[in-house]
């Protein structure tokens, strides 16, 4: 059995982009042609169900792509959201799901998603990483830097007259340079 639509705005005509246009003539073509009747049917005319679809088609084809499916609802959600991040104004979006009311697409169906606020969070990423980079690239350099005084202290303990080396490098703030030179205090 075929439901009315439940308003006036649903009878209205469905805009549908020449690529879909395409697809459908192909399948009309494909089913014998008619002029009237359901566009798709399940063989006897009738309507098919679009649960029956749902679990038979839909859903094992997007789990072989390992993608979940949430339901026709969310389908006509993810339509809306997506026409209006495209740029169409609400009240279009309205018209292309066929509602009464303006509200209940911009309240129900339309989902903003705010690229300003992933750009930010990806700034923010960005500097993190820089944070962490220049840590690391001071950290190297500490180590290293270490290592070449610990060298130096090994192979300058004595100045050869008897007399044990002092350095003249000084060590960062809260850094203590251990001497290696027997006799050095």
């Amino acid at each position: 059995m075929v439901n009315p639509p439940k308003t006036r705005a649903s009878r209205n005509s469905v805009p549908v982009i020449p690529a879909l246009a395409e697809i459908l003539d192909e399948y009309r073509r494909s089913v014998g042609n008619p002029e009237t009747g359901v566009v798709f049917h399940s063989g006897n005319r009738l309507p098919i169900n679009a649960d029956k679809v749902g679990r038979r088609v839909i859903r094992p084809t997007l789990r072989a792509i390992s993608l979940p499916w949430y339901g026709w609802h969310a389908f006509r959600r993810g339509l809306a959201s997506n026409l209006y991040a495209m740029g169409a104004p609400d009240k279009v979006v309205q018209r292309i799901l066929r509602h009464s009311k303006p509200h209940v697409t911009k309240e129900h169906y339309i989902k903003v998603f705010d690229r300003t606020m992933v750009e930010a969070v990806e700034r923010m990423q960005a500097q993190i990483e820089e944070l962490r980079r220049a840590k690391e690239d001071r950290q190297q350099l500490e180590l290293r830097f270490d290592d070449e005084q610990r060298a130096a202290a090994a192979s300058e303990c004595s100045t050869g007259n008897g007399f044990p080396h002092r350095s003249t490098v000084r060590p960062a703030a809260g850094q203590q340079i251990f001497s290696n030179c027997v006799g050095s205090d």
